[in-house]
Order: C-alpha cells, then structure tokens, then sequence
C-alpha cells in the first residue's frame, strides 16, 4: 500500500498529488504535524483530523506487528451473514509422533501455505491457525454474493491438492473439512497488547463441529450451505445429528462432489421484460437480414434479473438458428484455462471443460483444417486451448514478447468469431462484465468489432458498480453499434404473477412480500422461500450477502456514511446525516454513483428498502445506539417526534419524558391518533414513576 492508495481509501484523494509532489511517504506520515498538513494544502479541519486518525492507525499496526489494512477495506465491528470454513489434517497427533519436530514443523507449514493460498484464491479471508486447524471466512470483511459457493469450491480444491502435497513431504496426508453459514459478530478483538479482527458466534462453533465430525477426505456442511451449494454441488443427508453445544439436533450434508453441470436452478415463467425481448428479437432479425450484428450490454443491480433475462435471450436465439456461446467473467478463483475467454475458444470449438489435452489437440486440428484461424494464428489458438505447442511453433511462440502475444490472441478469437459465423449466426454471452481486467477488455472490443461486420450479437451483462469500467470501454468501440438495457425494478402487477408462481398463500401475505421486494426478483424469491424470516424482520442470508457485497467495495468514509444513512430510516437529510458522521463537507456522490441512494426533493432515498434493512441489520447494538444518540441529538431543536424515536433507539432514560413532549406537541396540532400511539409507545417503556402523565394523556387523546 502506497500513500496514494492509503489517501484513496481515506476518501481524500484530493491530497494526493500534494504528498506526492512534497516526498510524503508512510513513513513520513507519522511525523506529520497540524502545521504541516496545512502546508501541504489540507485546508479543512475534518480532513486535518480524518488524517490523523488514518496517522493512528498506522502507528498502532506498527506497535501491534499487525499488517496495516488499507482504510478502504479496513473492517468495521458488525454483525454479517458470513460463511465459516474449519479445515483440519486427518492424523496429525499420529503423524506429530512418528516424526521429529522439526519435520513436522515443515510438514505444517506447507499444509497452511496450500490450504491459506486456496483460501484467498476463491475470495476467503483465512482468521486464524488453531494447531493443524485453519479457520476460514467468506463473507468478511469483503462480502460476495455466492460466500457458500466459494467456500464449497475451495474445500474441493484443498481435497483435490492432498495429493500433491503428500508426494511432496513423502507422508500421506488427507484433510476433513466442516462449513457452516450464518450470521456473526465480527470485529476487533483482544487486549491491549494483542488485537485481532475475527468472528464470534453459533456460525463458527457448529463449524468447527461439523470439522470435528468429518472423516478424512470429507467435507461436511449445515443445512444452511447445502440449501446454498445444491446446485452446484452433489450432497447426501447424513440426517438430523446431535452437535455438542447445541440443544437441537442439526441437518449435516455431507459434499460428495462438484456437479459437472450445475443443476438448473427452479425458473418460474419470464414475467414481465416484455419491451426489452422485443428489442433483443429485433437485434437478431436485423442480423440475419443485414448479416452485420450489434453490441448489447444489459446493466442492473444484483438480483435484478440480469441472468434470467439472458436464460429468454438464449431460447429466442436458439429457435431463430443462432448457436449461442457463454462465457463467464470471474473475480475469484481463476485457475489456468478456467478464464472468460478461453472457456469461449472451447466453446466455440465444441471442448467441453473436461476433455484431456488429445480432445483439444484434435479440435485444434479441425480448425486449422477448416481455415476457421490463420496459419499464422495457429500458435495463438494453441496456446489459448492450454495444450502444447507442436515442435515448429514451439520457438516461436517462446520468442514472442507478452503484448505480441496478447495481440495474437485477440486477434485469433476475432477470427474464430468470423469464420464460427459463416454457416451460422452466433450469440456471443459474456456475463459480469464489471469483473473484467484489461486484457478481457481487449477481447471485447475486438469481438464486438467483428460483431459489427458479422451476423454476432454480443450480450454482456454488468451490474451498475460497472458503469465507470464501461465508459471507459466504450471510448475503444469507434462507433460499432450499441445499445444499453437498464433493467428497471418489475412493476407491482408483474411482482405479483411472480410471487403467485413462486408459492401459494393468501394474498394479503403475498401483496406484503411485493411491497416489501419492491420489484426486485431475487429479493421477491428469497422473501417467499423464507416466511418466517419475514415475520421476524429479517433479511434472508441471500439477500445480506447481496446487500453487503456492495457495501464492501466503497470507501470506509463512504461505508460509515451508508450505515449512519440507515440509522436515520428509507429516508434521510443531507445535513442529518454529516451531524451523525461529525464531518460537515460529506457528500452522497459515491452513495448515488453506487446507486445506493437516490434524491428525493432535498433529501434521499434508499434506493431499495432492503438495502436499507441489510445495512442496517449488519449494526451492532452497541453502534446502532451511539448513531440514535448522535441523531437524537440532531433532532432535538428540529423535530420533537424523531428526537424521542432516535432516544428511544438509543435506549436512553430520556426517551419516554421526550414522547411526553411530542404527544403533547401532536394533540396540540389535533392529531390526536398520532399522540395516542407515541403515548403508547412511551408507557412500554417507562417507569412507574413517569407512567401518571402518559396515563393521563392517553385518557385525554382517547
């Protein structure tokens, strides 16, 4: 981390090229005085003291051995949806016995090593080493929409390298593995003289259960994960067991193995999206008739219905006789040949994921035969199919520089692209586009080139944390066709047909769900598969995980300022909320870049009230109340009924005395219904003492 990028994460990247121009680096930082910053031009005294405090922590990683965390993705004390991973060698008090110490100690230190970098390959954060144990967590402090999945994958993988590993130390060695999701208090813990963040919880300690039940080569998960995993992974019921530390017996799925082909998930008939299918038809006939394609990029936020609508898009092509081919962009877990682009070469020349190195030589002949790439590609298209050069390309390819290569390798996707479309037009699908890197990016401007003169459409879907990513992009396309689909929130008709399909209850549940999802399908699905979760008010794990996915990526300054927006409801002020985060230049532009929020007249608006549940849920106690005080605060001179809601929030003695005051401030503007349920309120929870004048307003209001 450079200063630079430590400015950044402060959200005062304003500075940066002042520190940069005077010698600043992080070791000079820590002497930095107030003097000093203003010389540097740090004229504000909130960004003065938001730069101290960024100063301190530094100096307290550096006293504590710690690693100093980026302020941007530096961890918060909250409560998350996480998904916990227990990964303990089989046999290590035997093994421990039969060999001296030291080989031991190295034997251990590989096994961490690979099981730490499989961990943080799939987006798993690893919490601690416990013995032989690694403790593993997805889901914070950075968040993902699929945290089980990943999880899953990634104890595979760790099963799968045993293997290797063994032949390496020369002992047998196998792994158990125990998965369990839900939700956990994460935060910074310790002493003064030892801190660690980690997590806390019922999630972590059935974890570790499932780990100590686990066989050697076995991984074993809780009901939660398996309802997670179940498409992508094969599992058996080892039925209801009884866990040590809990009073329930517990649902336990044992993972047998990854599915081949990821079971399609249950698709309730496409409701609504009817203009964007006809603007997609539209696009196909116009490259049968012209044979000259278009680019079309599907933009929207998670849950939206991106992937659903590209599921229509598929069958429309396929009767039309397109031969449609996909692709997937990924931020995680990229292993050699398992990138975007080279599952589309395969794609495209008909090689399955598990063909061996013989199945792609052959497909490399077949297209050489049938002219699909250039002799002089061909070294190319070897090198994108992970197979060996043959002995002529050999020096060749060994000669050439990274950017020739890369320039060849566009330039030979482009060409299968052309040529695959000769006998028959193609559908191109490239999915989460906001991932790409820039040599993915490359690609996609060369393909959507080829598209402009080819019967190819190409489809990319990108969620909006994309758009900064895709401007950039577009300015690479030099006018080949274009056009954008915001995917909208489905309107209240078309959310009640999907909630119909979706399961049978009464409609007055029903209508309450659709209001509550607000248009979004995920949300709409999750909510009905979790009706008991809704009559408790809270969020599905799917949908946390969604919510704070997004919350993740902003800086910390714009993090703090999501979860203070929460405290102050779906609604909120400007100036409200820079008195709760005590900086009065804040503002909302990273909050409506990221469409978190959006205007509403002078105010703002939670762009969807899940979001604003999911953040807030994520709160810990402790937190949530320190916010009400600070907006209780706020109120105090400018509303009488929210100062005493936020004292009341915050759990202060105060609260029933301040609803005594706005009750008696609503009866006097005649809203008598309004004071009556404040008095109510009050009573609940005041003492004897204060109980005589709310009884006796209440007889009055009544």
């Amino acid at each position: 981390m450079d200063v630079g990028a430590w400015l950044k994460g402060l959200g005062l990247e304003e500075y940066i090229e002042s520190f940069a121009e005077n010698g600043v680096d992080l070791a000079l930082l820590c002497e930095l005085t107030n003097d000093d910053l203003k010389d540097l031009g740090v004229a504000r005294l909130a960004d003065r003291k938001r730069l101290f405090k960024g100063i301190d922590a530094l100096l307290e990683s550096e006293r504590t051995g710690s690693t100093p965390t980026s302020p941007s993705t530096a961890p918060v004390n909250e409560r998350r949806q996480v998904t916990v991973l227990f990964a303990d060698l089989a046999g290590f008090t035997r093994l421990s016995n039969e060999l001296d110490a030291e080989e031991t100690h190295a034997i251990l230190n590989r096994y961490f090593e690979t099981v730490d970098g499989i961990v943080q390959a799939y987006g798993g954060t690893v919490d601690k080493h416990i013995g032989d144990n690694v403790m593993a967590v997805f889901g914070a402090p950075i968040a993902h929409t699929d945290d089980p999945q990943r999880a899953v994958r990634a104890a595979s993988e760790i099963h799968q390298s045993m293997n290797n590993l063994s032949q390496e130390v020369g002992h047998n060695l196998a792994a158990h593995i125990g998965i369990a999701s839900g939700q956990v208090v994460a935060s910074t813990t310790g002493s003064d003289t030892h801190r660690e963040y980690t997590m806390t919880g019922e999630t972590v300690n059935l974890a570790s259960r499932l780990d100590d039940l686990a066989k050697a080569g076995e991984t074993l998960v809780s009901e939660t994960v398996w309802r997670a995993v179940s498409r992508i992974a094969v599992c058996s019921s080892r039925g209801q067991i009884a866990v040590k530390g809990f009073d329930k017996e517990v649902e336990v799925w044992a993972v047998r193995d990854l599915a081949a082909v990821p079971e399609p998930a249950h698709q309730a008939s496409i409701v609504g999206r009817r203009p964007e299918l006809c603007q997609f038809t539209g696009l196909l006939d116009a490259a049968l008739e012209q044979a000259m394609g278009h680019t079309l990029l599907v933009r929207g936020e998670p849950g939206i219905g991106k992937t659903r609508l590209i599921e229509e898009f598929i069958r429309i092509a396929d009767n039309l006789g397109f031969a449609a081919h996909k692709a997937l962009i990924l931020d995680f877990g990229v292993g050699k040949g398992q990138d975007a682009i080279r599952g589309l070469v395969r794609s495209l020349l008909a090689v399955s994921d598990g063909d061996n190195e013989n199945a792609k030589e052959a497909a490399a002949r077949r297209a050489r035969n049938a002219n699909l790439v250039s002799k002089n590609n061909l070294v190319f298209l070897y090198d994108l199919l992970d197979v060996r050069q043959p002995r002529d390309l050999h020096s060749i390819f060994d000669a050439m520089d990274v950017e020739t290569r890369r320039q060849g390798a566009c330039a030979t996707v482009a060409e299968l692209i052309q040529h695959g479309a000769s006998p028959q037009p193609l559908l191109i699908v490239v999915e989460d586009f906001h991932w790409a890197d820039e040599i993915v990016l490359r690609h996609l401007t060369d393909i959507a080139r080829v598209s402009a003169e080819s019967p190819v459409v190409l489809v990319m879907t990108t969620r909006v944390e994309g758009v900064i990513l895709e401007k950039e992009w577009l300015a690479s396309l030099r006018g080949c066709p274009l056009t954008t689909i915001e995917l909208q929130p489905l309107r209240p008709e078309e959310a009640m047909r999907l909630a119909a399909e979706l399961a049978a209850t009464d409609v007055g549940a029903v209508e309450a769900i659709v209001a509550r999802a607000e248009g979004n399908p995920l949300y709409l699905e999750q909510l009905m598969q979790n009706l008991s979760d809704i009559s408790a008010h809270e969020l599905p794990d799917t949908i946390q995980g969604v919510v704070l996915a997004r919350i993740d990526r902003l800086s910390r300054k714009d993090r703090d300022a999501i979860r203070a927006a929460s405290v102050l409801g779906q609604r909120f002020s400007l100036p409200a909320l820079q008195s709760l985060l005590k900086d009065p230049d804040y503002n909302c532009i990273a909050l409506l870049e990221h469409r978190l929020v959006r205007p509403e007249g002078p105010d703002y608006l939670f762009a969807h009230a899940l979001v604003r549940e999911g953040v807030y849920g994520s709160l810990l106690k402790a937190s949530g109340r320190d916010l009400h005080a600070r907006a209780a605060d706020f109120y105090a001179e400018h509303d009488k009924v929210l100062y005493a809601q936020h004292l009341d929030r915050a759990s202060s003695a105060d609260a029933p005395q301040a609803y005594l005051a706005a009750a008696r401030e609503q009866t006097d503007g005649t809203r008598y219904e309004d004071a009556l349920r404040l008095v109510r309120r009050a009573l609940e929870i005041a003492s004897s003492d204060e109980s005589f004048e709310l009884q006796l307003l209440e007889g009055e209001t009544n």
